[in-house]
């Protein structure tokens, strides 16, 4: 396993960690425990105890979905842990809660007095979701009331979906359970079949409502069936990077501006609409993005608009609005083996610019080419033969500032075509930090508190198998998207341009210089120099990172790590990346 922590100067640390799952005990140590060796921290599993769900959490260019077990009588005693896979967290959610429930079980059975967590009324209509970081970690004692006697353990329950966003999933949950209908019958109820399309059934919203603009449309969604499990998805649905090319065909470029918490997150997406592109503006969204996951293992997406200070209208783009979109992705029984979902996709959004209420095609062909992505995803997973091994979580690239320059759009477009690896080296160099810090003796000092900064990668338990995660090998970086003003040139004989050395010419300090001062070639490099500015000024020039569209910057919005060499000489300044 992985431990992460933050040490008080302010720098975090990944240590490779093993989880044990015994019967009423839940430990970790620094390896692979041998006879009788002492774990770092344990907690003793009762059925006090609750498993807290976080959500999803970004450290060092990793998605990683958090879960925190504690027990109610202690809040502070606890131990987080977490998984680069919903899948693999979710296993050990279902393991450690299995363990909780049996315990509560027999001493119910002894006449001891347990309660369960009383759901709060108007969070998930019923369903029992994720919780998020909004909820108070002391939250669970101050709910339960003793009146409750004999019931079983409920999980921590999060608050819902932000009050600016419409659950229109909770409208279905509510109508199936009061009249006791399929969704066939709510459908024809509530929306009409508008057409079928990429074997899709289209509905449109047969409901009407005066208080929206004319230019937004009514309310349409997509519903397939995927052969695929409700996890991949849904991690699918929640990737930004370059994956949803080959699923979602109006995704032009999309990047985090804030995480609000484990469940909620602000984004900014642009699309690739494709109606006279000659003609009309394209459009971008900036919306606040909710998830959930129920009881019966379907996720719930849910997005709307909203305006956010570091995301502000980009130049040459129209701001479009949604009033209500989002996924509904629930499981159905396999059939010949294979694991089915039904996934719904509905959108409502308003196009904004002028004249757009009036151009019905123009909104009709924007909502269908959003609403086939569900298509997208049937045939993507239809598409990929061994999905043995589970994605991680994608990263997505945080916003730099609010406005962007029409230099930097045309970086961000080199870059969308020629999609780099740049995520895949830095799992791989993460990987391969962990596995040097691995036996490091600073476990415990030199860190903030527990339950302030302390997550946990899951990767195996002695109690049940988990496979380890495999390592990958790191592609090598598409460097075309970095330039400077002195061109790369390889030839001996070549003037004004640079090139690189051989490593083998320099000599380093062996491990033994310390004892007969030898010294062997530096052989490969660690880092690249991808790009070298000439400038010449009659004053001298700092802050080089700060010029617009430099490589370092380049850099930044891809994710890299780079470092300047700036150089000053009289009559002339050189740097180099």
């Amino acid at each position: 396993m992985v431990r992460y922590g933050r040490r008080k100067i302010g720098r975090s640390f990944i240590h490779m960690r093993y989880f044990v799952l015994e019967s009423r005990l839940l430990a970790y140590y620094k390896k692979k425990p041998q006879d009788n060796q002492v774990p770092i921290k344990t907690l003793l599993i009762d059925g006090n105890c609750r498993v807290e769900d976080r959500g999803l959490k970004t450290h060092h260019g990793h998605m990683v979905y958090v879960l925190s077990v504690y027990n109610k009588k202690e809040k502070y005693h606890r131990i987080t842990m977490a998984a680069f896979n919903i899948q693999e967290a979710l296993i050990w959610k279902e393991k450690i809660e299995l363990v909780i429930d049996q315990h509560q079980e027999s001493q119910v059975s002894n006449g001891n007095k347990y309660v369960s967590f009383e759901y709060k009324s108007g969070m998930d209509n019923g369903r029992n979701g994720s919780s998020s970081d909004h909820e108070s970690q002391f939250s669970a004692q101050e709910d339960e009331d003793d009146g409750h006697l004999n019931l079983m353990r409920r999980t921590t329950i999060g608050n819902g979906p932000p009050d600016l966003v419409h659950d229109w999933t909770r409208e279905l949950d509510s109508d199936l359970s009061n009249q006791n209908i399929n969704n066939q019958a709510f459908s024809r109820k509530h929306w009409r079949l508008l057409q079928c399309q990429n074997g899709l059934r289209i509905f449109e919203e047969l409901l009407e409502v005066d208080y929206l603009p004319r230019s937004c449309s009514r309310a349409m969604k997509a519903v397939g069936v995927v052969e695929a499990s409700c996890e991949e998805i849904f991690e699918l649905v929640m990737s930004m990077d370059g994956t949803r090319y080959e699923w979602d065909c109006s995704f032009q470029y999309g990047s985090l501006v804030e995480e609000v918490d484990g469940h909620t997150a602000i984004l900014y997406h642009r699309l690739q609409l494709d109606w006279f592109p000659m003609f009309v503006w394209p459009r971008d969204l900036c919306y606040v993005r909710y998830w959930r996951r129920n009881d019966d293992g379907s996720y719930v997406v849910l997005f709307r608009s909203r305006e956010h200070e570091n995301c502000g209208p980009q130049p040459g783009y129209v701001r479009a609005h949604v009033e209500s979109g989002g996924f509904n992705i629930s499981p159905l029984k396999p059939r010949n083996g294979r694991p089915r979902t039904q996934v719904q996709h509905l959108m409502q959004i308003d196009l904004k610019g002028w004249g757009v209420g009036y151009l019905s095609m123009f909104q009709q062909h924007c909502l269908f080419q959003m609403l086939n992505s569900v298509a997208g995803l049937r045939e993507w997973f239809a598409q990929t033969d061994e999905r043995s091994a589970h994605p991680r979580i994608p990263v997505m690239v945080n916003m730099a500032s609010a406005s962007v320059s029409s230099k930097k759009n045309q970086n961000l477009q080199d870059s969308l075509i020629h999609p780099s690896s740049s995520l895949d080296q830095l799992n791989a160099g993460s990987r391969h930090s962990v596995m040097m810090d691995e036996y490091s003796d600073e476990d415990e000092e030199f860190q903030l508190a527990e339950s302030e900064q302390e997550v946990w990668f899951t990767l195996e338990s002695s109690s049940f198998s988990i496979a380890a995660l495999e390592e990958e090998q790191a592609d090598q970086i598409d460097l075309s998207c970095f330039s400077g003003n002195l061109r790369h040139d390889d030839r001996d004989n070549a003037r004004d341009c640079w090139k690189l050395s051989d490593g083998n010419n320099f000599r380093v300090r062996s491990k033994h210089f310390c004892y007969d001062k030898t010294k062997i070639p530096a052989g490969k490099h660690l880092m690249d120099l991808v790009a070298v500015d000439w400038f010449k000024d009659t004053k001298r020039m700092d802050h080089v990172a700060r010029r617009q569209g430099c490589a370092a910057q380049v850099a930044s919005e891809k994710g890299l790590f780079s470092l300047i060499f700036n150089l000053q000489v009289s009559l002339f300044h050189f740097r180099r990346y």
